[in-house]
């Protein structure tokens, strides 16, 4: 089959190019940039583009039959702890006090996390225009990756998730993709959302939960990329979720 991914240089997109190349199926990686697109291969082509140019992505459409969709915004988690890091060691060394002291402590990292919770629509946006342009020049299978925790999946990822990192890191992200979800559920499309739990960079082992609405078993929530990459190309074959929002965990 001819296969269009986006997301090609993010860790579930590359496994997602690799293992189709491995099915024998060919390939185009969506991207931004076309150097970050490391795997090199006779059935691989890369097709440069931005997810919000609608032209690009109906270009890089021509001649697919199914479509993929690993796109992703990363949470500034990292940027927030430095800038704690940073404040909490600058007001010590500094020998803050009073209130300049609780600027610095406390002030500074509320106005970083703030800025870090700025809302985003680039996935929706996004993929208004891939399934506009899929429904427009017929591409009917579209398999797209989102996250456990959106829609009625909400709370299946558990108490740090649910109570921590949502809330202070990741609730415009999920904002977002739950648009992205609805844009998805109003289309005409063949679609699948699979919504895996928390990713991590382990081995592909071909095993693991799928399931919609609550999970009829205790689940791990964590899921290796390369896992969800092998879920994910089986959508494109079988019709068993198709319509459907399947969750996916060890």
């Amino acid at each position: 089959m001819n296969l269009l991914i986006f997301g090609a240089t993010g860790g579930t997109g590359r496994a997602l190019v690799e293992q189709a190349l491995e099915e024998q199926h060919v390939v185009t990686a969506f991207a931004r940039d076309p150097a970050k697109v490391e795997t090199s291969h006779k059935s691989l082509r890369v097709a440069k583009g931005n997810i919000l140019d609608y032209d690009s992505i109906k270009a890089a459409l021509q001649n697919q039959d199914a479509v993929l969709s690993a796109l992703g915004v990363r949470p500034p988690v990292g940027i927030v702890v430095l800038v704690v890091i940073a404040c909490q060691l600058f007001a010590r060394f500094a020998e803050l006090s009073g209130l300049s002291g609780w600027l610095v402590r406390v002030g500074l990292p509320i106005i970083a996390l703030l800025v870090a919770q700025r809302r985003t629509t680039t996935l929706s946006e996004g993929t208004k225009n891939i399934v506009r342009a899929m429904q427009e020049l017929g591409v009917r299978r579209f398999v797209c990756e989102s996250s456990l925790g959106v829609g009625d999946s909400r709370g299946q990822l558990g108490f740090i998730y649910n109570l921590l990192l949502i809330p202070l890191f990741l609730r415009n992200i999920f904002a977002d993709k739950e648009l992205q979800e609805q844009v998805i559920r109003q289309s005409k499309l063949e679609w699948v959302i699979v919504r895996p739990a928390a990713l991590t960079n382990g081995p592909k082992t071909g095993t693991y939960h799928s399931w919609t609405g609550p999970p009829e078993e205790p689940i791990r929530k964590r899921i290796s990329r390369r896992d969800t990459a092998d879920f994910m190309l089986r959508q494109v074959r079988e019709d068993t979720y198709v319509g459907k929002t399947p969750g996916l965990s060890y």
